[in-house]
């Protein structure tokens, strides 16, 4: 399960999956794009296809409807109508009816009502008297009504009702005239609508659907999901008929029911009636569909492609990994001198070279490390000694003075002994006090500095010290003095402790010179030269561990703290002696930008 785990996860692995993903993403998303706008073309071409030819199609309907009304209504205005007023009902009224009857195929029945809305003529005797039933449909006195199932008819019809004007009083109205049409005939214009469509590519339902969203007729397709007397529930929004059609058409898109449809409904003169013609989005977008197989197999074979240039590269690059691997290992059991021979200049030259710096500076750490153990004893013992000896240390400091003031006339040995006790007290408690001084946790305070004020400034505290001793002290500034970010206090107790030293390690009239270093890969420092005896090679690894001192009288505990407080401020801190041959001791703290 392992190494099923390692193979899986294999850094070869990982490539082919990181160019499958370089290849998919961009060709997804470029796919996405242009299928996507693909549809969106055609959404706007065949919508607006669609809708022209709805608005077409209700331009045909409403000039037919207009146009049977109208020859109703000039029908209605005849001379031959007076004969309703004076109530000579002969054979005129209804053979007139049967000559329009004749004259117009659509119609299949006329009739004329009265002012109480009785059937005086027709062009069907047997209709003559009837009144109030579903024939004659509304009260109104104009109206187009429709489709509607008329009794004795056996085809669904529409109704056309047109007022009958007296013709010596044309405001008043003699009853209504009545036709009865084929629905079908009347509405064929959805059929000639999608015929052309059909003839475009388009293959469409035309759809005649009422103010309540039913469809009442129309030109369906035969696979189609609609028939007569279904809700449309097509997401068109509500609106009222304009007098005209509209001049530029859009069509819609309703992802919810999968349908591209343009509509138009009929003038405000006429019923409200919307021609709607609808499209399946899986036929309209059909081209856009094909795009994206095709597209689909072009990135399929430039990932396939891909896929085979990336496992040789793969093999190039994992093959050097193994010597890195095998170093890492090697480093995790503990050679901390483990490295990697740099073979090329490209990243993975650039990563051995990195790797075998990892090693370098894992040993520092290291070795920092052990160091940091030894501060932490050190406290811990300084805890300890401070505890245990500074209390007794008081008391034989306070009974050395009781004895001195108690015994005045003690002869001078005794005398010599009692400061010779409370000069050893006093040493005792300085090395405690050092002691504590290297165990106690410090915060550092860094604050950009001019590291030449700093060190300087313990130069003129120690030059005192000098003079007293004939020692002379030297100074070497820059012109461009520094800049670093320290504890300026912590640092001016490292520059005196190393000042103070070497001016107590040479011999009256020697010389000791501090000289500022420049900056250089993110560090400047200062340099402490004696010509004092200097350190012998097999002591310098030792000439910073605790209590380790050459000097009589030290506590050992002066470079140790030197040591730490540079490595808290990350900086670097190293001596460079011989027997006999003085010692330089170099410091190196991060420097900053004037003014970051």
């Amino acid at each position: 399960m392992k190494a099923r785990t390692l193979q899986v996860f294999s850094l070869r692995t990982k490539l082919l999956l990181f160019v499958a993903a370089v290849v998919i993403l961009p060709g997804a998303m470029f796919g996405a794009i242009a299928v996507s706008s693909a549809r969106a073309t055609l959404s706007r071409a065949v919508g607006r296809e669609l809708a022209e030819e709805a608005r077409d199609t209700a331009e045909r309907l409403a000039a037919t409807l207009r146009s049977g009304r109208a020859t109703l209504g000039s029908f209605a205005r005849q001379d031959v109508m007076r004969e309703i007023r004076i109530g000579d009902l002969d054979k005129r009224i209804s053979s007139s009816l049967a000559s329009l009857t004749r004259g117009t195929p659509s119609c299949g029945d006329l009739l004329v009502t009265d002012g109480s809305d009785r059937v005086v003529a027709a062009n069907d005797p047997a209709l003559i008297g009837r009144t109030g039933d579903a024939l004659l449909g509304s009260t109104a006195v104009a109206t187009i009504e429709g489709p509607i199932d008329a009794p004795g008819h056996p085809r669904r019809s529409l109704r056309f009702a047109v007022a009958v004007p007296d013709p010596d009083a044309p405001e008043r109205s003699l009853g209504r005239l009545i036709a009865l049409c084929d629905w079908r005939h009347e509405t064929d214009v959805a059929a000639r609508a999608r015929d052309n469509l059909v003839s475009a590519g388009v293959d469409a339902d035309v759809l005649l659907v009422d103010a309540q969203g039913l469809v009442i007729g129309g030109a369906l397709r035969p696979d189609g999901r609609w028939r007569v007397g279904d809700a449309v529930g097509l997401a068109w929004r509500d609106h009222e008929p304009a007098p005209e059609l509209p001049a530029r058409p859009v069509g819609h898109v309703d992802g919810r029911a999968g349908v591209l449809f343009g509509y138009a409904a009929l003038p405000s003169d006429l019923p409200r009636w919307t021609v709607v013609v609808a499209q399946p989005l899986v036929e309209a977008f059909a081209p856009a569909t094909h795009t994206a197989r095709v597209l689909a197999l072009t990135f399929g074979t430039v990932l396939l492609a891909a896929l085979g240039v990336a496992l040789a590269a793969a093999g190039r690059v994992t093959r050097p990994l193994a010597e890195l691997t095998s170093a890492a290992e090697a480093l995790g059991r503990g050679r901390t001198a483990a490295t990697v021979p740099v073979r090329s200049r490209d990243e993975i030259g650039a990563l051995a070279t990195a790797f075998n710096r990892m090693a370098v500076d894992l040993r520092h750490a290291e070795q920092e490390l052990v160091e940091a153990a030894k501060f932490a004893f050190v406290g811990e013992l300084a805890a300890g000694v401070a505890h245990e000896v500074r209390t007794p240390l008081g008391v034989l400091r306070s009974s050395t003075q009781l004895l001195e003031r108690s015994l005045p006339n003690v002869d001078d040995e005794a005398h010599e002994l009692l400061q010779l006790l409370r000069d050893e007290v006093d040493r005792i408690d300085r090395v405690v006090t050092g002691l504590l001084d290297l165990g106690r946790p410090r915060e550092l305070r860094p604050e950009p500095s001019r590291l030449d004020q700093i060190v300087f400034r313990a130069v003129d505290f120690a030059e005192a010290q000098a003079r007293e001793k004939g020692v002379s002290v030297c100074r070497h500034p820059l012109a461009a003095a520094p800049v670093v970010l320290c504890d300026p206090e912590l640092t001016y107790q490292v520059a005196l402790n190393l000042v103070v030293n070497a001016i107590q390690i040479v011999a009256p009239g020697g010389s000791v010179e501090v000289t500022m270093l420049p900056a250089r890969e993110g560090y400047a420092g200062f340099a402490v030269r004696d010509d004092g005896p200097g350190v012998p090679d097999d002591l310098r690894e030792r000439i910073f561990e605790p209590f380790f001192t050459r000097r009589d009288g030290g506590a050992g505990l002066g470079l140790t703290f030197v040591r730490r407080v540079v490595h808290e401020h990350r900086g670097r801190v190293w001596l460079e002696s011989g027997d006999g041959r003085g010692a330089v001791f170099y410091v190196e703290l991060p420097t900053v930008e004037i003014g970051a």
